[in-house]
């Protein structure tokens, strides 16, 4: 637009200048260079606001596109009670027992009304289920490296939480007994993650689910 009026300005000028006109036709090209003006202000006034419009769309656009491939943001995560954690650990280690040993069948059932063979057959179930359940959670070791019914003679900053002194029990040492039972100790615990499950309440209470079968 400023070069068509750069233009336009050029050619008027060289017409005066080649051209003298009378001085009768002055005023009539006085409002006709006038009323040039007035149309080429108000055309660029027009142009300006056009061009104006167009770059204010084009943000918008950009910004419309940005926001569809930038990823939506991540839901913000939902804080757990340390409390609802342990519970629900809990919970899911039985419900593994209960899984591959029928442990909670085998505990909560009344087996009054059966024989010791049937108890025995159940208890060969627990005991294989449990085992697998234990061995997969933990790596299980006897705290006593010895032998039990053996002799052992334990000094006054004994371990407290690995050895238990029962019977007469003196009230200085040394300590000398004979051991009754190894102990267990755990080089290991690979519990399942419960941080998710403990968000459902259901994970904190449901052991093993009831089954329903379709006819």
């Amino acid at each position: 637009m400023d070069l068509l009026l750069t233009l336009i300005i050029l050619a008027l000028a060289n017409v005066l200048f080649f051209y003298p006109l009378e001085p009768r036709y002055v005023p009539a090209l006085q409002v006709a260079v006038s009323a040039l003006l007035g149309v080429l202000f108000v055309l660029e006034t027009f142009y300006l606001i056009r061009r104006r419009i167009r770059k204010t769309e084009e943000e918008e656009l950009l910004a419309i596109k940005r926001g569809a491939a930038a990823p939506a943001p991540a839901a913000p995560a939902v804080a757990v009670a340390p409390e609802a954690a342990v519970e629900a650990g809990v919970v899911q280690f039985l419900a593994r027992l209960q899984e591959k040993g029928r442990l909670v069948d085998f505990v909560m059932d009344d087996i009054t009304p059966y024989s010791n063979e049937q108890v025995g057959a159940a208890a060969r179930v627990v005991h294989q289920g449990c085992r697998e359940v234990l061995q997969s959670a933990f790596e299980i070791k006897p705290v006593h490296g010895g032998e039990e019914r053996e002799e052992l003679t334990l000094s006054g900053d004994f371990d407290a939480a690995a050895y238990r002194l029962v019977g007469k029990v003196p009230e200085q040492p040394p300590y000398k007994g004979v051991v009754l039972h190894r102990g267990w100790k755990t080089a290991r615990v690979s519990l399942p993650r419960i941080s998710e499950a403990a968000r459902e309440a259901a994970a904190r209470e449901v052991i093993a689910p009831a089954e329903v079968e379709i006819a």
